[in-house]
């Protein structure tokens, strides 16, 4: 057992790193892998790794890295995602989908989905490599800070992010900087091509960008940003991979912003759950679409796009902006009153 008040080495969080990242930090920090260590801290009886523990932390485990590291427990609960609460989703709840929560699917230790992702600019630029908490969410599909698409899994094997189970079946591996390495082929992270973002839109780029910005600040709000939008862009991206409820939107969408109709994987599943590349794609026209408000969305609306009547659907905390303007196509559909083109206005 390492003893004293805080551990020999206790490094504090970095902007936006994730918990499961900052505690493999630490274990190799001492000088441990991180399996072995946590056994000697937390003892065999506390199972850590068996759950998505940046979800689902128990207080026992924040409170004692936050004691041991000396990091203010406000600051270590931060690293998890239950700092997003009231933000990118209302309620938390522990199982279930969250809003823009991407998750792991982990069953018996192992992986199954693609829930972390990762640039691979940022991991090389890093002084001491590290994971961000924004990669989990599904919001983010390019990095705002270098301009690249992000990715979910190892380009050389296919498998998804579980960097602490590199060590695993390595008994001489103890190296801060296997962090970046793939835990199945050992490939490095770092290494993995990077694809520019192609910014059909300069506006709605901008737009999503600035949004990226304040979620990896951890300033959505806080600032004058209104983080009511992000839930209209998740029933927008609800609404154009449905076939059942809106079969025409995307096909729309596309056409309206000159991109090709690319039809996505069809199945009742959360958006959180659809392939990087799917939601790039998806989130893109929505952003598009909630631009200029609400002219766009009107014009939708009346080109069939659309009904006002699946626009609420399933959106049960619906903005009072959102729903006042769903109300209003609900007026306009027993008259013919084209929607004009002025007077939108940029929710930012």
């Amino acid at each position: 057992m390492l003893s004293g008040r805080l551990w020999p080495a206790h490094p504090h969080p970095y902007r936006d790193e994730l918990l499961s990242s900052w505690l493999v930090r630490i274990a190799h920090a001492n000088g441990l892998k991180v399996q072995t260590f946590c056994a000697q801290e937390f003892g065999n009886d506390y199972q850590i790794w068996n759950r998505d523990i940046d979800r689902l932390a128990p207080v026992w485990l924040i409170e004692t890295i936050s004691r041991k590291t000396g990091t203010p427990l406000k600051r270590a609960w931060n690293t998890t995602l239950l700092g997003y609460e009231g933000r990118l989703y209302d309620n938390y709840h522990a199982a279930g989908q969250l809003r823009w929560i991407l998750p792991l699917q982990i069953y018996h230790r192992k992986r199954k989905g693609f829930g972390l992702q990762f640039c691979p600019v940022c991991l090389a630029e890093d002084v001491e490599p590290y994971y961000r908490r924004s990669w989990r969410v599904a919001l983010y599909t390019f990095c705002p800070n270098h301009d690249v698409m992000l990715l979910d899994r190892c380009q050389n094997c296919g498998n998804s992010v579980i960097f602490h189970r590199i060590e695993l079946g390595r008994p001489n591996l103890i190296n801060p900087m296997s962090f970046t390495s793939c835990w199945a082929c050992g490939y490095d992270l770092r290494s993995s091509p990077s694809k520019p973002v192609e910014k059909w839109n300069d506006r709605t780029f901008q737009s999503w960008r600035k949004a990226l910005h304040l979620i990896e600040k951890g300033a959505i709000g806080r600032s004058s940003f209104d983080y009511s939008k992000l839930a209209v862009v998740h029933q927008f991206c609800a609404l154009i991979v449905s076939i059942r409820l809106a079969p025409k939107l995307m096909l729309y969408l596309a056409e309206k912003t000159n991109q090709p109709f690319s039809p996505v994987k069809q199945g009742r599943f959360p958006f959180e759950q659809r392939a990087i590349s799917e939601r790039h794609y998806v989130l893109g026209l929505a952003w598009w679409l909630i631009g200029y408000w609400p002219i766009r969305l009107r014009m939708a609306w009346f080109h069939k796009a659309v009904r006002y009547n699946v626009l609420g659907k399933d959106f049960v905390t619906a903005p009072e902006w959102y729903i006042s303007e769903i109300n209003g196509l609900l007026e306009k559909t027993s008259g013919v009153n084209i929607p004009g083109k002025a007077g939108g206005a940029v929710l930012e």
